[in-house]
């Protein structure tokens, strides 16, 4: 539509999965890696993601996927359930 879109972020709680995204890192093996990071480091170069690793536990994609203390639940709870009080 000739609009002008910032880059889209990506959050990733994978340092070697960031790196590979942003040339940060360069893999030994091309063939053990998936053909959809190559897909993503050409969208990095062209500027339309900024992929960027965060800490597991402050991802808040992590949260479902991972088994984490009672502790880490009691604070991520709120954001993710929203009651009337």
């Amino acid at each position: 539509m000739g609009h002008p879109q910032p880059a889209t972020s990506i959050v990733t709680d994978n340092s070697t999965a960031a790196g590979i995204a942003n040339d940060d890192i360069k893999q030994k093996r091309s063939k053990a890696i998936d053909m959809r990071f190559y897909w993503i480091r050409n969208r990095v170069r062209q500027g339309q993601f900024i992929v960027y690793w965060r800490k597991g536990e402050t991802n808040k994609a992590d949260y479902p996927s991972k088994h984490h203390t009672a502790t880490h639940h009691k604070i991520m709870r709120p954001s993710y359930l929203h009651t009337e009080t």
